[in-house]
C-alpha cells in the first residue's frame, strides 16, 4: 500500500526576539553555590544543597527574604548531595533525587523538622521535576540509581505526597538530563544534555498521559535553569552558553530570545515571581570554588517584554510521494545531507527510528498500517513532521 502524505506542518517553528532584560545585584548569600535546588514560598525563596566555592556540598538550607532583600540560613540539617530537586506544598519542602543519596526529605517550614519520605528507586542527579494537585513529578537525569558511570535516564514518574508512593509513567522519548516546568496541565521538557546539549522541547499532557508534541530551539541548551510565570518558561544560563536567557510562550508555542546584563552562571536556581525573575548562585566552571554567591533579579512584566524584532524566517522543505515505492522524498536543491527521522503513532509513540538522505526515497514499508507523524529537523534544525498514513 501506498504511503501518502495529508499535510506537512511546522510545530517546531521557533522565533527569536532580541529582547533586553536589565537585571539588578540583590544581596549576596552567605556562600558561593553551584547546582542546588530551590523553591519560592510566599516572599521566601529556599536554596537547599548544592556545592559550596569553599568545597564540600551544602547540607542546609539559606532563605532569601524578598521584602527585606536579607539572606538567613534555617536550622536544619540535610543530607549531602548535588544536582537535586525541590518542591514545595502546603508550607512543607519536598528534596529528592540528587547525586550523594536516594532519600526523598520533608522539611516543614514551621517547626524546620526534617523527615523522610518513600525512597526514590528510579533516582538520578540533574534530573527534571514539576509539582502539580499534590503530585511531584520527575524525569530524566544520569547516573541512575547511583551508578558509577554516567547514564543517561528516560525514567518518567511522580511521587504522590497524600500516600507517600512512587509511581511509573512513560518514558521520555530522549533520554537526557533535564528540566522542565508544568503550565496549564502540560508538561514542558526544555533542553538538558546526554552528551550533546539538547535543542529538544518535549510535552506530556497531564490528562492524557502521553507525549504529545516536539519541539525545537534554535540552540541546544544544558546546564541551565527554569522558571515559571504566567503562559511563559523563562530559561537562564547554560553550560556552554553562561548569558543564554530566553522565554518559551506555551500559548503560541513560540521561542524569544533575551538579551540582558546578566552575570554568567551555569547550573544556578531561577525563580519567577510578581512579574520578576530571580537567578540565584550557579558557577563559571567545573571547579567547585567557581561557585558564585550573586542573586540577580530584572522585571519580566508584559511591557517590559513588549518589544520585539523581526521572527527569524523558516525554510520550507519540499515533500512528494515517489509512485513507485511505498515511501516518500524529501527534496532540497542544496543538500543532501543524511538526517535522522522518527516515526510516532498519533498517541506520541515511538513506531520507528531511522536515518534518511534529501533527495531519495524513503521507504517505510515495514511500518504497519495505520496513521503516523514523521518527524524530522531540517538543514536549520527546526522540526518538521508531516502526517501520513498507509
Amino acid at each position: 500500500m501506498k504511503t501518502k502524505l495529508l499535510f506537512l506542518s511546522f510545530l517546531g517553528s521557533l522565533l527569536a526576539h532580541a529582547q533586553t532584560l536589565h537585571f539588578k545585584n540583590l544581596a549576596n548569600m552567605s556562600v558561593g553555590r553551584g547546582a542546588a535546588a530551590s523553591v519560592i514560598v510566599d516572599d521566601n525563596i529556599y536554596v537547599s544543597n548544592g556545592y559550596q566555592d569553599k568545597g564540600g556540598n551544602a547540607n542546609y538550607i539559606e532563605k532569601y527574604n524578598i521584602t527585606d532583600n536579607k539572606w538567613s540560613v534555617l536550622n536544619t540539617t540535610l543530607l549531602s548531595k548535588k544536582f537535586a530537586n525541590s518542591e514545595t506544598y502546603n508550607n512543607k519542602i519536598y528534596i529528592f533525587n540528587g547525586w550523594g543519596n536516594s532519600h526523598l526529605e520533608i522539611v516543614d517550614l514551621e517547626t524546620n523538622k526534617v523527615t523522610k519520605g518513600a525512597v526514590n528507586r528510579s533516582y538520578t542527579g540533574n534530573a527534571g521535576s514539576a509539582i502539580h494537585n499534590g503530585k511531584i513529578y520527575v524525569f530524566g537525569g544520569s547516573g541512575l540509581n547511583g551508578v558509577a558511570t554516567t547514564v543517561f535516564s528516560n525514567r518518567f514518574q511522580y511521587y504522590d505526597i497524600a500516600s507517600d508512593t512512587w509511581h511509573p509513567l512513560p518514558d521520555m522519548p530522549t533520554a537526557r538530563e533535564a528540566k522542565g516546568k508544568i503550565v496549564n496541565e502540560k508538561l514542558y521538557v526544555i533542553g538538558g544534555f546526554n552528551g550533546t546539549s539538547s535543542r529538544l522541547i518535549n510535552v506530556y499532557d497531564l490528562n492524557t498521559n502521553l507525549w504529545t508534541n516536539q519541539y525545537t530551539m534554535p540552540a541546544g541548551i544544558s546546564g541551565h535553569s527554569l522558571a515559571v510565570s504566567g503562559d511563559k518558561i523563562f530559561i537562564a544560563g547554560g553550560y556552554n552558553n553562561q548569558t543564554f536567557l530566553a522565554y518559551f510562550d506555551t500559548t503560541a508555542n513560540k521561542f524569544h530570545q533575551l538579551s540582558s546584563n546578566m552575570i554568567p552562571r551555569r547550573h544556578a536556581a531561577l525563580e519567577a515571581y510578581n512579574n520578576k525573575l530571580y537567578i540565584i548562585g550557579g558557577s563559571t566552571t567545573s571547579v567547585t570554588k567557581s561557585a558564585i554567591k550573586s542573586i540577580q533579579v530584572a522585571d519580566i512584566s508584559d511591557s517590559t517584554l513588549a518589544n520585539t524584532t523581526t521572527d527569524n524566517p523558516i525554510m520550507e522543505t519540499k515533500v512528494y510521494t515517489n509512485s513507485a515505492k511505498d515511501g516518500f522524498i524529501i527534496s532540497n536543491k542544496n543538500n543532501s545531507n543524511q538526517f535522522e527521522f522518527t516515526v510516532y503513532s498519533v498517541d506520541g509513540k515511538v513506531i520507528s527510528k531511522g536515518f534518511a538522505y534529501y533527495n531519495k526515497t524513503i521507504d517505510l514499508s515495514r511500518v504497519p498500517r495505520g496513521n503516523y507523524i514523521f518527524s524530522f529537523k531540517n538543514e536549520k534544525g527546526v522540526l518538521q513532521q508531516i502526517k501520513i498514513f498507509r
